[in-house]
């Protein structure tokens, strides 16, 4: 018996689909996997796709396009909230081949995923003005603060940071900041300072070894988590992992591929393939996740890189490179 995991295919893919590139690499694997392979068509997320994303509680999608045109969410957010994640995890590492303003970065960003603007309560109070409701409650602040925590004592990280604006918004992020710190008296191994949402964007841009792990609400986590990834190789370097509260755990890339390079041969698989390392690291395969990463750095020193990477390869030549790279 292999281990379970559900593979998302965009369904509106015409002649390629990523995840089929990056598949035979996880097979070429000492790891043996059962999949179970559904589809997103046009931008839907399916009672199908649930249901195997419940049972296998292993998701590995790469980011698929929404409608957004038409007033509907993306793939990504509909999954979020039909499975009750509650914690999106970006881990933010300086990959020495890919060439970026800054060598040393490694950060890890904990997004809350259940409240704050996303709850989409948007109403309009006389014609012309519209209020956007800022949901904050304490469960939920309690909830995230203890995953921060949670995450870096296991991968042995010594410091959190809350990013808030509780000086602005001193009820709502006046709580988050005041449970987090509440929490952080039972992780006495691990420092907790905090900072301004603007002031910490400043910082990170001109000092991210100075920061470790970065506990933020939903927006703010939004926000932050992508100018983090702009400090080292951007879409090409942006995998997310994502947890639901019955132990569903969805691995994804942050980000889609340039438009011209989308749903063509073209596409960089990099993402994704950092997505999977991040699998493989989950299910316990530590050092084949180390050697995936391993084979991906390999390739890309010896030159072969993704098109929207500066490169010449196409979407398949990449990954056979890395997969040859495997063994």
């Amino acid at each position: 018996m292999g281990i379970p995991v559900t593979l998302v295919v965009d369904g509106d893919c015409r002649d390629h689909c990523l995840i089929d590139a990056v598949r035979p690499v996880l097979e070429a694997s000492d790891v043996k996997f059962e999949w179970e392979v559904v589809a997103i068509n046009e931008g839907v997320v399916s009672e199908d796709v649930l249901a195997s994303a419940r049972r296998t509680q292993n998701v590995l999608m790469p980011y698929i396009e929404g409608r957004r045109e038409e007033g509907k969410p993306a793939p990504i957010v509909a999954l979020r909230k039909a499975l009750s994640v509650y914690a999106n995890i970006r881990p933010i590492h300086s990959v020495p081949e890919l060439k970026t303003r800054f060598e040393d970065v490694d950060v890890i960003i904990v997004r809350e995923t259940t409240e704050d603007i996303y709850a989409s309560m948007e109403h309009e109070s006389i014609e012309g003005t519209f209020e956007s409701l800022k949901v904050t409650t304490r469960g939920a602040c309690e909830q995230i603060a203890r995953e921060a925590f949670s995450q870096a004592r296991r991968l042995g990280r010594k410091k959190v940071t809350t990013v808030h604006k509780s000086n602005i918004m001193k009820k709502s992020d006046g709580m988050f900041l005041n449970v987090s710190r509440e929490i952080a008296k039972e992780y006495p191994d691990i420092e907790h300072d905090d900072c301004i949402v603007d002031a910490l964007c400043m910082k990170l841009a001109m000092y991210p070894e100075r920061f470790d792990v970065l506990l933020c609400g939903n927006l703010f986590g939004d926000i932050v988590a992508d100018l983090a990834a702009g400090l080292v190789g951007g879409r090409s370097n942006c995998p997310s992992m994502n947890l639901t509260k019955d132990g569903i755990e969805i691995f994804t890339s942050g980000h889609a591929d340039l438009a011209e390079h989308a749903r063509s041969r073209r596409e960089n698989p990099m993402s994704l393939l950092f997505a999977s390392v991040l699998l493989l690291r989950h299910l316990g395969r530590n050092e084949t996740g180390d050697r995936l990463m391993a084979a991906i750095r390999a390739t890309l020193a010896e030159g072969i890189m993704p098109h929207s990477a500066g490169g010449t390869a196409d979407t398949t030549d990449f990954t056979q490179a890395v997969q040859a790279r495997l063994g």
